[in-house]
């Protein structure tokens, strides 16, 4: 169905044998047309071997004849709004990520703050035994599990969605051209 990636020149060919092959040319009455799931795959896994820095481009081959009969829509402008669309999809799933996180982390600090006061409290107001240390260092560990949630989140879950939030955001600019087999 499609020919290699040229990673050098970050153009990435699809040989079709009609353009039902990458367009769902009835789609859901919100869009005008959509790739078909096969396409995006397969133009997002070609993408991600492209180095960041360099442009990307879409070449289309379709036959003459499936050129000839079918009557080509905008292509060009089906590939950037879908990618476009999936990039604010991206965004706003980020959205909610830092919408989430900054709760978790707000009961989580609370929940610190707690935990703390707790052992601070159990230290200082119980005679010292290894019963009074265990509440203690509970307290302790309880509270700082309670800011595992939020730290992962802002630290390291984040990443995936800004990288393919990006990626998409490459593809909405790619230069996408459709040839005629000869």
């Amino acid at each position: 169905m499609q020919k290699p990636l040229d990673a050098k020149s970050g153009t990435i060919k699809l040989h079709l044998r009609a353009l039902s092959q990458l367009l769902q040319l009835d789609p859901s009455p919100f869009r005008e047309s959509a790739l078909t799931p096969e396409a995006d795959n397969y133009i997002l896994s070609k993408a991600k071997q492209i180095p960041r820095h360099q442009p990307i481009r879409i070449v289309i081959e379709l036959p003459s004849s499936a050129s000839r009969l079918e009557s080509i829509p905008d292509v060009s402008g089906a590939i950037t709004n879908h990618f476009r669309g999936c990039a604010e999809a991206e965004s706003e799933h980020l959205r909610e990520l830092f919408r989430y996180g900054r709760k978790a982390l707000l009961i989580g600090f609370v929940t610190l703050s707690a935990c703390l006061f707790l052992a601070w409290h159990v230290s200082y107001n119980l005679p010292t035994r290894p019963l009074t240390r265990l509440m203690q260092e509970s307290f302790v560990i309880l509270g700082w599990v309670s800011m595992w949630r939020p730290i992962e989140i802002f630290l390291y879950e984040w990443l995936p969605f800004a990288r393919r939030r990006n990626l998409f955001r490459r593809l909405s600019r790619a230069a996408v051209k459709v040839e005629s087999e000869r």
